[in-house]
């Protein structure tokens, strides 16, 4: 079973302007490195949240430390090198990637509150409905 652990190397969180009207935020990781280090997998990686258009930036570096079987590891990184250090296995960049994000964006929403920049994902919201009328399907998960 594969383990993963992340370490951050920098954080950078920029506001260019006030956020006015319509933002849009992309979130995005991209891996930078992979490498054999004490039996494991150290793989570099940059993790953005560009707030458009042009209001600010939020961008993240750092590594992810993975532990898994010795065949996949080896795998990992004859992938990496024969696709001109591109590319992974698609299992394992899958959740690779998913790890990043998760954990980033989980960042992000905190360094974006300071900088008084959106959150990069939607938050939840609460509706308020009268009791004595019908229950409602507000198509939210959290009610």
């Amino acid at each position: 079973m594969i383990k993963i652990s992340v370490r951050y190397d920098s954080i950078e969180a920029n506001k260019f302007n006030e956020p006015q009207g319509y933002i849009t935020v992309n979130n995005n990781s991209t891996i930078t490195d992979v490498e054999r280090v004490e039996g494991r997998l150290s793989i570099g990686f940059t993790f953005k949240s560009k707030y458009e258009p042009d209001i600010g930036e939020v961008k993240i570096t750092g590594k992810t430390i993975v532990e898994d079987s010795e065949e996949k590891m080896e795998k990992a990184v004859k992938e990496w090198d024969k696709s001109g250090q591109k590319n992974l296995p698609l299992d394992m960049a899958e959740e690779i990637h998913n790890f990043i994000i998760f954990n980033c964006v989980t960042e992000t929403v905190i360094l974006a509150r300071e900088i008084q920049l959106p959150s990069p994902i939607p938050m939840p919201k609460v509706a308020m409905k009268d009791k004595n009328k019908e229950k409602e399907d507000t198509g939210n998960y959290i009610r």
